[in-house]
């Protein structure tokens, strides 16, 4: 019983230690941001298969979630995680589990 209290007290922890580096506010928009766009890009990689580049993304990003909050949130999205993003809605993988594996949400 006591380990089970200590594990929950870490958990505690860690959790309330995360959450002062990041923002809940700016978490949660980076993770509709990442949903928006990935919904916008399924679209341009249905239509047009794997021509989808990093500056589609940028410009399917701003389009979906045009904030100027949102703006460097499109900024971050690299080779890598177009890359990542095509292959997973070639997939099949639904948007919101693209974004957790992008760590966006």
């Amino acid at each position: 019983m006591a380990r089970i209290a200590s594990v929950l007290i870490l958990a505690v922890c860690v959790s309330l230690t995360l959450s002062s580096f990041i923002p809940q506010s700016q978490a949660s928009l980076a993770c509709i941001t990442c949903v928006a766009t990935v919904k916008g890009v399924e679209g341009k990689v249905l239509a047009e298969g794997e021509s989808v580049a990093k500056k589609d993304v940028d410009a399917i990003c701003l389009k979906e979630v045009p904030t100027k909050s949102a703006e460097h949130l499109c900024e971050e999205y690299g080779e890598h995680e177009v890359e990542v993003m095509v292959d997973l809605i070639k997939k099949d993988v639904p948007p919101k589990t693209i974004c957790q594996e992008l760590k966006k949400c």
